[in-house]
Formats: structure tokens, C-alpha cells, sequence
């Protein structure tokens, strides 16, 4: 809700500031948002009077105009349409400032102007005018406009379901009131005295609580006073200047009781509140046509609905310019009622948003002495010919009994009896130390607990300790979420993305991977064919994935997903966690202007593995996967130990064309993720890995290319070096298969770096550890040098 500081304090008697103000209702539980200085940014601006009007001279559509200041007269040349002879308005001299513009004497299409007829938004008033702002005629003539529209603020207010009493400024003003101790203007209109003229109110449904009908003839002074206007004006509405529709908004958001009008003379013989009748239907105020049916509540008379109660007026019998007799509704209605026509008809309006959440019952009877107050202020002559109150309730007061102990118990604190007793006075003047009377503005009050909370907002929050007496039981480190953290760090190294896919597949996908579903788990109700398997392994749902990108030109695909697997073992349900990804395209999306694209491959993502599980020391890629899914020469398995965690490779290049995906050499990874959490240690003296001393001496480094027959693997020729003395790192550099080597030969180039703690080596000794290194080789391998 929006809420003028100037209209708010107005029902104080003292005026807080307005930073006093933000911080004490944000102190009870309100949320602040979006505050906004308002008021002129204005210089040398006065009020003053068009005392004629006669059209340009040299241009059709600028008028010339000479105002009045009270004291002087001068001669404006003014563009807006809604100019008139006879209005008061806001003149900026020459030499005026208007934010960062200076008004100076001018010439316009051959005419001198001695300055300027103003808009709101020329003056910071409104976001945007059509044409110059109109002030009310009573405003003394030469007035500074600084005077009129002072420095004010309006901010957002977030009320919460349980503060709905306070969607107006006056009910803001009695809360700050309670809590802070100022002083309450009471808004106590006279007691409506009419002349009783005969008319029917009869409510013939559950869903109306009451109904106070206010009529009033010979209504001719209809435009709406000026402080009304700016009112609304500085909450975001758009005043229709009519006093009979703008009124209603008005003490609407000073009470927060929402009001009617109708047009008596369009009203035949009287008023029944009344459920409607399935398809009858209505014109709105929106001009728009509605059937309604049995659920909506409906104002009508003998004849016709008038309006969806609570909800939004009728068209045919709504204010218009010539209306002087109206029928004035002020109505209390059922929440869910209210909110069920709302639905229905798809229409929100402030109206609905008050009722909807409950208005106070006992409110009804203040707004309609407020709207009468108001109109007889503006029309002195009007009469008003007929009040009637028409309940459809019992008085039933709420009583909480007061148990001191049990607050202080609710809410862990050592309050005095006295406070507690001082701030209940406050809601309840009659509180004699046990029986508190709810307000009945205060419908979110049921309980002792309500009222402990309301003691804590009266007293403030701090003055509950920050302490328990609950035993606190240590909790335990979960290595599950731990290393997921962490491996999803290290994916992003490499620009992948995490995606969450259901656990849900089809009996089509796992068969085109070629599973049959004899250990699936088959859901007992799904949802459609599509969804009618909990899911044996993670990859129909990446491919999905992958083609949904692909599909809108995404070159470079990089994905991963922590997933839940499914499967019958032993007759029994089996659930395990899993990490599989896939890949395909570009390295990177978006390329370096100077790089070319490079695509990925196996051994990119032999890398990416590698990094991803380098937390654990005892990781080996060995072996060719057989998963049916995957190309065995082009894949490697994953050990744990002597454990298989996993496996990585080319995906079958028949199953991108199954799933209909336009891209080639698309490689997947899988790991059980269960398996890893086992293996990993949360505390972090075991987690870390142990620093390894490093020579102070410098290293040797030497290449060595060789041939050996294509049956012979890497992971064989690293294991038969790796233990070798002095050997600090090896790195293969290339793999060659091809022409002038044999067709069943492939050539290998490793580095070895090499290094001591006791020395440097020198070339000789390099060359020797060389060609011990080429003995093993061709001792075990039968290795050629490669020339």
C-alpha cells in the first residue's frame, strides 16, 4: 500500500519526523519500501488566475492568455489544450525555477510571453499531465506554490495477511497511537440526522453481515475538493475530479472501509444483497459483460444486479456528471465470499483486497457519518433523506483470559505484570487485568499466543534474549553434500552447468538404449506414457537435455546432473545416487578472436574427470568399457582401488540419431556417486592432500619417442616406468597411428622429467637413466626408437 507521510501524521497530534515515522513501523513488523521525496522543485511559482484567453495570432494551436497574480497582470503564450478563462493555476514568473530550467521572456511565433502557465509534471507533482495543472478557485491569488504543495513523502508498505486492519492511514496512525504513545486525532463525524423517507434494504443471503444504505438529494456541487485530489494523486490513483466516485476511494484509504455510490435514479424501488441467479448477467464499470452464476454475491434491486458486492459497480448504475441524488452503500461481506466472485470474474480491485481479507464490522457506521460529513461540507443544501443500518450478526465479543506466566513462557522472558497490563489497556480500555476484550478491528486476535506476540511488538523484540535451554546435539558432516559442493566448483572450471531432470522416464527410452524392463521400476498410476518409469540410469534425461540446446544453436553443450537411480534388486527396490554428464561440440562457446575452435574429444574429457576426482589419490583409469551404449574403443573404466566407480566415452553414434540429435561425437560419463561419498573424508587433517617435498635442485628433462606393436595400451607402458628411481613426472605428448610406421604399429612420445633431492643431474647421467628407461620398454614391450 502507498502512504502519504503528510496524510498519515495528520491524525497525530504531535508529528513525528518522518525517519521517526519509517523506523517505528518497520520496529512492529512492517515492511518499508520505496520511499519517495515529493512536493515542488520550484522557485518564483505563484498561484494565479487566467482572466482571458483569445487564440494566437500567428498559430492554431497556442492561445494567448493574460493572468493575474493579484497584484499584476501578465501575458503568457500557453500550448495546452485545457486552458480556460476563469482558472486558477500555477504561474511561473520570469526568472522562475523549475528544477535545473530558468523561466526567462521570450518570443513565441512573434508574440512576447512574460512567462509560464505550469503542469503538474513541470512542477514534479505527477509522472506525467496532459495539459496544465487546475487549482481549487478558493486558493488566495499570489500565494508561493511552495506553500500549497510542501515538501512530503510517500513510501511502500507490505501488509502482511494478519495486519490487514491496517490497509488505511488512519488505522497506521492508531498503531503508531498503541505502540509509541502519540497522541490520536479521532475521526468522529456528527451523527447523521435525515429526513426518513421510505426505502427497502433487505439482505437475503448468509454471505452480507451489513448494510447501511445513506441517501442524499439535490447534490450540485460535484467537483472534488483540492486536498482530496492531491491526496489521491500522491497514492498513484488518477481523480476523476467528481466527488461522488472520488470520495470513495478516499475514505477508503483514510479508513479502510470501501464505499459506493449509485445513481438513485437509476435504482428501481429498492435494494436486496443476493446471491445471483446461474446466468444472469452484468455491465461493469469497466465496460466489460459478465454471466454470473449461484457463488456470486450481487447488489440489486427489484429488477436488475447493480454490482458484484464487494467486488467492482455496475455500469448502468454508476455516478455520471449529471447524477444529484445518489444511494451511498456501506457494507460488510463474507471474505471467501468476496474472494470467490473475484476469482470468477478475474477482476482485483482495492475494493476486493480489504474484503477479501476482512474488514472490521463496527467500521461501517463511521465511514458513512465520514462520506456524509464530507459531501454536505461541498453541497451545504444537500439533504439527506434516508439512513438505514441493516444487520445481519450477532454482537459476539471476543474474550482472551490474560495468564501472565504463559506469556512470559510463550515468549522466553521475564516481563513485568504491570507492562504487560499497560500495553493491554491500550487495545482494551476496559482490561481489568484478566479479561481482555479483542477489538473487533483486531479479527487476527484468537488466543494467548496472539497476544504474546502483540506484547512483543509493543515492547520490542530485543527484550527477548537470544538464548535456549534445548540440549544441542552435535551435528554430523554429510560427505554426500560436502564433495557434491565440491565437485561442482571444479565443474565449473571447466564451464559446465548443472541440470535437474525428473527421475521419471518412458518405457520408449529405455528400450531404444537397448534395456529390457524386466528390473525397472514401473510407477503404479503415472502420469502418461511419457512418465511411466522411474529412471535405471541417468542418460535418456541428459540427451533430452542436450538435443533442447542443440535445438536453439547452442554450439557448446557441457552438462552434469547428481541424480537418483532406480532398479529392482533381489525383488526389492534399490535406490543409489549417481554423477553422469555429457558433452559435445565446442570446447568453448565463445572463442578467443585469435584461437580457432577446437572440438572436444576423449581425451578433453579423460582431463575433466581427472580434475573432478582428484580429491581422491587412488583413482585409475583403466580397461574398455562394454556398456552397450558406448563406443569400446574410444572409452576407459574408472577404479576406486580395485574398486569400478565408473566409466567415460563416445556415446554409440546410433543413439544421438534415435533421440533425433543433430550432432556428432557426443561423450557421457558416469560415476557412482554413493561410492565416492563412502571413500571420502569429511574431516580436513584427511581431506587435504599432503604436501610432497620438492628438490631445491633443478630438473632434467627428456623426450623419447618409440614404436611398439598397437596391442600394447598406455596405461600398461606408464605402470612398467612409473616406479622408476628419479623419475618426477611422465607426460604423454603425442600418439601417432598411420602411414610409414606399419599398419599394426603406433608411436608413442613421452616426456620424462626427472629429479633429485641431492643434486642436479648432468647430461650424461640424463642420457643414462634414458636408455635404462628404453631397455624396460624394449624388454617388456618389444619398443623400437622411432627415427
Amino acid at each position: 500500500m502507498r502512504v502519504v507521510y503528510s496524510w498519515l501524521v495528520d491524525y497525530l497530534k504531535e508529528k513525528p519526523a518522518f525517519d521517526v515515522v519509517i523506523s517505528n513501523l518497520s520496529k512492529i513488523g512492517f515492511s518499508i519500501e520505496n520511499i519517495q521525496n515529493i512536493g515542488v522543485s520550484c522557485e518564483n511559482v505563484v498561484v494565479a488566475k487566467v482572466i482571458k484567453k483569445e487564440k494566437h495570432p500567428n498559430a492554431d494551436k497556442l492561445s494567448l492568455c493574460q493572468v493575474t497574480d493579484g497584484k499584476e497582470s501578465y501575458q503568457v503564450v500557453c500550448g495546452a489544450k485545457n486552458v480556460a478563462e476563469g482558472q486558477v493555476v500555477p504561474f511561473a514568473k520570469i526568472g522562475a525555477k523549475l528544477g535545473k530550467i530558468i523561466i526567462k521572456k521570450a518570443k513565441i511565433r512573434g508574440v512576447e510571453s512574460c512567462g509560464m502557465i505550469c503542469s503538474g509534471q513541470e512542477l514534479g507533482l505527477e509522472e506525467k499531465s496532459e495539459g496544465i495543472m487546475v487549482l481549487d478557485e478558493k486558493i488566495e491569488l499570489g500565494k508561493d506554490l511552495k506553500e500549497l504543495f510542501p515538501p512530503d513523502y510517500v513510501f511502500e508498505l507490505e501488509i502482511t495477511p494478519n495486519l490487514a486492519y491496517c490497509l488505511s492511514h488512519y488505522s497506521l496512525a492508531r498503531e503508531l497511537s498503541i505502540f509509541f504513545g502519540y497522541k490520536l486525532k479521532e475521526v468522529n463525524p456528527l451523527p447523521v440526522s435525515c429526513l426518513n423517507e421510505n426505502f427497502d434494504i433487505r439482505i437475503e443471503t448468509s454471505n452480507c453481515l451489513r448494510y447501511i444504505g445513506v441517501i442524499i438529494k439535490n447534490i450540485k456541487n460535484l467537483k472534488t475538493p483540492h486536498y482530496i485530489s492531491d491526496r489521491l494523486k500522491k497514492i498513484g490513483l488518477n481523480p476523476k475530479e467528481n466527488i461522488l466516485i472520488d470520495l470513495s476511494n478516499y475514505v477508503m484509504f483514510e479508513l479502510g472501509q470501501p464505499t459506493h455510490c449509485f445513481d438513485l435514479n437509476n435504482i428501481e424501488d429498492s435494494i436486496v444483497v443476493r446471491m445471483a441467479s446461474s446466468g444472469e448477467k452484468i455491465k461493469t464499470l469497466d465496460g466489460k459483460d459478465y454471466e454470473l452464476n449461484e457463488n456470486i454475491m450481487v447488489i440489486a434491486d427489484t429488477k436488475k444486479p447493480l454490482a458484484v458486492a464487494g467486488v467492482i459497480g455496475g455500469y448502468f448504475s454508476s455516478i455520471n456528471e449529471k447524477t444529484k441524488d445518489i444511494l451511498i452503500e456501506i457494507a460488510n461481506f463474507n471474505p471467501s465470499a468476496v474472494r470467490k466472485s473475484s476469482k470468477f470474474l478475474n477482476i482485483k480491485t482495492d475494493s476486493s483486497y480489504r474484503f477479501e481479507r476482512g474488514v472490521d464490522i463496527n467500521l461501517a457506521p463511521l465511514c458513512a457519518r465520514r462520506m456524509v460529513e464530507i459531501i454536505k461540507d461541498q453541497n451545504p443544501d444537500c439533504d439527506v433523506f434516508y439512513y438505514n443500518d441493516v444487520k445481519n450478526f450477532k454482537e459476539n465479543k471476543k474474550v482472551v483470559k490474560i495468564d501472565h506466566k504463559k506469556i512470559n513462557s510463550i515468549l522466553g522472558t521475564n516481563i513485568d505484570n504491570v507492562k504487560i497490563n499497560e500495553f493491554l489497556k491500550k487495545l482494551d480500555s476496559d482490561f481489568d487485568g484478566i479479561n481482555f476484550t479483542v477489538p473487533s478491528y483486531r479479527s487476527d486476535i484468537e488466543s494467548l499466543w496472539d497476544i504474546s506476540e502483540e506484547v512483543a511488538r509493543y515492547l520490542g523484540y530485543d527484550v527477548i534474549e537470544s538464548k535456549t535451554n534445548m540440549s544441542l546435539m552435535k551435528s554430523k558432516d554429510d560427505p554426500y553434500y560436502i564433495l557434491r559442493n565440491k565437485i561442482a566448483d571444479k565443474f565449473l572450471v571447466f564451464g559446465f552447468n548443472e541440470v535437474l531432470n525428473y527421475d521419471i522416464v518412458s518405457e520408449k527410452e529405455l528400450n531404444l538404449l537397448g534395456f529390457e524392463n524386466i528390473n525397472f521400476l514401473k510407477i503404479s498410476n503415472p502420469l502418461s506414457k511419457e512418465f511411466e518409469y522411474l529412471r535405471p540410469l541417468l542418460l535418456p534425461s541428459l540427451l533430452k537435455n542436450i538435443r533442447y540446446n542443440i535445438n536453439r544453436g547452442i554450439k557448446s553443450v557441457k552438462i552434469y546432473e547428481f541424480g537418483s537411480l532406480f532398479l529392482n534388486e533381489k525383488s526389492k527396490p534399490y535406490e543409489s545416487r549417481r554423477l553422469a554428464g555429457v558433452i559435445c561440440g565446442l570446447v568453448d562457446e565463445y572463442e578467443y578472436w585469435k584461437e580457432k575452435e577446437k572440438e572436444v574429444d576423449f581425451f578433453y574429457l579423460k582431463n575433466v574427470i581427472q580434475y573432478i576426482l582428484s580429491d581422491f589419490t587412488d583413482i585409475v583409469f583403466k580397461n574398455k568399457s562394454n556398456e552397450k551404449y558406448i563406443v569400446e574403443d574410444v572409452s576407459m573404466e574408472v577404479y576406486y582401488g580395485d574398486k569400478k566407480i565408473g566409466f567415460f566415452g563416445l556415446l554409440n553414434p546410433d543413439v544421438p540419431k534415435i533421440f533425433d540429435i543433430k550432432a556428432d561425437n557426443i561423450f557421457y560419463f558416469d560415476i557412482d556417486f554413493d561410492l565416492l561419498c563412502s571413500n571420502f573424508k569429511t574431516d580436513f587433517v584427511n581431506s587435504i592432500k599432503k604436501p610432497k617435498p620438492i628438490s631445491q635442485f633443478q630438473y632434467g628433462i627428456r623426450d623419447l619417442s618409440f614404436l611398439v606393436d598397437k596391442k600394447h595400451s598406455y596405461e600398461d607402458i606408464y605402470k612398467s616406468l612409473a616406479e622408476t628411481k628419479d623419475i618426477f613426472d611422465i607426460r604423454l605428448i603425442d600418439v601417432y597411428e598411420g602411414k610409414n610406421i606399419g599398419a599394426d604399429k603406433k608411436s608413442f612420445t613421452f616426456r620424462f622429467i626427472f629429479s633429485s633431492m641431492d643434486k642436479t643431474f648432468t647430461d650424461e647421467e640424463l642420457n643414462k637413466k634414458i636408455e635404462e628407461i628404453y631397455n624396460i620398454l624394449n624388454s617388456n614391450f618389444g619398443a623400437k626408437l622411432r627415427e
